[in-house]
Parts: C-alpha cells; structure tokens; sequence
C-alpha cells in the first residue's frame, strides 16, 4: 500500500493505501474484534477522508483484521466515562459522534466512488453502520452480524436507525435494533444486508474479482447511479444529528452506566428505565 496511518501502540491503527486505483482502509485491533477507540475513530475520519479526495481512488475498500471487521466502540472507552456525571457523558458521546462518526457516513454516502465493505467475523454497533453505509458488502460464511447498541442501552448512531429501515424495512429494523440479537451470513444474506456471502478462504478473490469489476467499470456512471439511490443528503444528515443526541441521551442514564458494567462483567444487565 502506498501509504499508512497508524493511532499511538501497537494495537489499535488504522492503515490505509491505494493499489492501481483500489483504496483501502483497514481497522487493525484484533485483539478487540477491531472495536474503535477514540483515538482509532479520528484516525479512521482522516484515512476514509484522504482516501476518497485522492483523484486515483477509483473504488473504497472497508475491512478489519484478523478475521474481524469492526466489533463497534471499544467498550474500555465506554468503561473510562462511567465516572464522569451524566451531563458530562452526554457532551463527550455527542461531540465524539457529530465529529468523528457522522463525518464519515456522510462522506461514504456522498462519494462518488462505490463503497465496499468486507465483512468477516464481528461486524456490529457502528461496524454494522459501517457496512450498511457501503455500496455493497460481501461477507465471510463466519461473519456476525448485530445492532448491539441495545444491549449496553444505547439507540444506535451513523446512521443506522436510517440505513437499516432503507435495507430491510421498518419491522425488521426494529427487531434487529430492539433485540441486537446475531444474525448469521446467511441469514443477513436473506435478509439484504449483504449482498454475498463466500466461504472465509475464497473472501479476498471474491473481493477482488468485484473491485476489479467496479474499478474498470463506467466510473462517471456508476457515481451517478449511487447519487440517486442516495436520496437526498440532507435527510441523511437530519437522521444523523437526531442519533447523535438520542445516544448522547441514552448514554446519561444510569441504564447506560449498567448496560457496560455488566457487558464487561460478563453477565446479564438489569435495566431498570432510569
């Protein structure tokens, strides 16, 4: 790759490069199921960023690795703000997300280059934004997939309560997004959030067979295309701006402080609307 950026540590970098026209931008934190800390989710704004002003970037490719895509927030991150009063959580989630997650969903969204995301293992909580932002995803027959945000009482964020409505409809949004429930592959295959599913060992030549097809294709038409299956960016960026502040409320309960306690702990939360 032609160039790399990478966040303080051993773990936890975002790399990022361009081979004949393909872009590439890699989470790398498999220890944590590429799970994004703060530092990572700056890191990943300017890579998708850079990438997409480049004139050479022909065609975005998102993945994780070690057999991982992206497993959401790094739940440490969420440990450390537990102590902080519940006014101070909601600025830091809100101001993390208008300035380091939407960006990039609008970003990906107005690009005029196809988006593709490589799914393999953990794709959930923003890692699942991810992918629906995408053009198109091709997955692993081992990859995850779930909202998860529920489970550590959070709504959702990157434009997920959007996307995912758009991909599958309404009821199955809200069962996906009230339950966070694992939906296999295949099931995610069914459903429409991938667009097709290939055996872990035949991943990458199924990634590269499409790349390559999208990158010799008729670029200016292809652009065209996703711009107005978009829809308007504006109800994309409203959609936005009310996650924001919905996870920015949620994440000032004390629902919120017992949903990441008991997801660290390892046990069963116990919610109790407050």
């Amino acid at each position: 790759m032609s160039s790399s950026q990478h966040t303080a540590g051993s773990e936890g970098r975002i790399l990022a490069g361009n081979e004949g026209g393909v872009a590439t931008v890699t989470i790398s934190s498999p220890s944590r199921r590429n799970a994004f800390t703060m530092a990572m989710l700056q890191d990943f704004r300017r890579a998708v960023e850079a990438q997409l002003a480049d004139p050479a970037c022909h065609v975005l490719v998102l993945r994780g690795a070690g057999g991982f895509f992206c497993a959401g927030g790094d739940i440490n991150d969420f440990r450390a703000m537990l102590h902080l009063d519940s006014l101070a959580r909601l600025h830091t989630f809100r101001v993390m997300i208008e300035n380091w997650v939407n960006p990039v969903i609008l970003a990906l969204r107005a690009a005029h280059q196809p988006v593709v995301a490589v799914v393999q293992g953990a794709c959930a909580g923003y890692g699942l934004s991810l992918a629906l932002a995408s053009d198109c995803v091709i997955a692993s027959d081992d990859a995850v997939l779930s909202t998860a945000y529920a489970g550590i009482a959070l709504p959702c964020d990157g434009g997920q309560s959007l996307l995912l409505t758009r991909a599958i409809g309404e009821r199955r949004a809200r069962e996906l997004m009230w339950s966070a429930r694992r939906v296999d592959a295949h099931e995610a295959r069914t459903l429409g959030l991938v667009e097709q599913v290939v055996p872990a060992a035949e991943l990458d030549a199924a990634v590269q067979v499409h790349v390559a097809r999208l990158a010799g294709g008729p670029r200016h038409a292809l652009g065209e295309i996703k711009r107005l299956l978009a829809g308007p960016a504006e109800v994309l960026a409203m959609q936005l701006a009310a996650e924001a502040q919905a996870f920015a409320r949620c994440a000032a309960t004390m629902d919120f402080v017992e949903g990441v306690t008991a997801f660290a702990e390892r046990r069963p939360p116990v919610f109790r609307g407050r």
